[in-house]
């Protein structure tokens, strides 16, 4: 598979992973527990996401979908895979933008690791 099918099955796997964080929020499936399991799915799924975009070299979009999986980690009390999220999406940022005009979108995550005390 070239760089862009591994961007497009990123893209597609990002639009299925905000399918499934919309569902996870819904009545039946936070009634019947299912919610919990949808939001694991789907941060898996921002992080095959993130590495098929960092294998295609959009450095923005593996930043993205970093934050995304580190957001649903903080969501799920899973420390350290949060702290790991953020740093991941950190460095990709810093690859996409080698003087740093866009890293500092890292530095809030950075903000929310330090408050986890990981």
């Amino acid at each position: 598979m070239d760089n862009s099918g591994k961007e497009k099955e990123a893209i597609q796997l990002m639009a299925d992973a905000d399918k499934k964080v919309k569902s996870s929020g819904s009545f039946l499936g936070g009634m019947f527990g299912g919610g919990h399991h949808k939001v694991e799915e789907a941060c898996e799924m921002y992080c095959r996401a993130a590495n098929m975009f960092k294998m295609a070299k959009n450095w923005s979009g593996a930043g993205n979908a970093f934050c995304k999986a580190a957001r649903l980690h903080m969501q799920l009390q899973n420390k350290h895979d949060c702290a790991t999220s953020f740093i991941d999406a950190g460095n990709a940022y810093k690859k996409s933008d080698p003087n740093g005009k866009i890293y500092h979108r890292s530095q809030t995550p950075h903000q929310y690791c330090r408050d986890l005390r990981v």
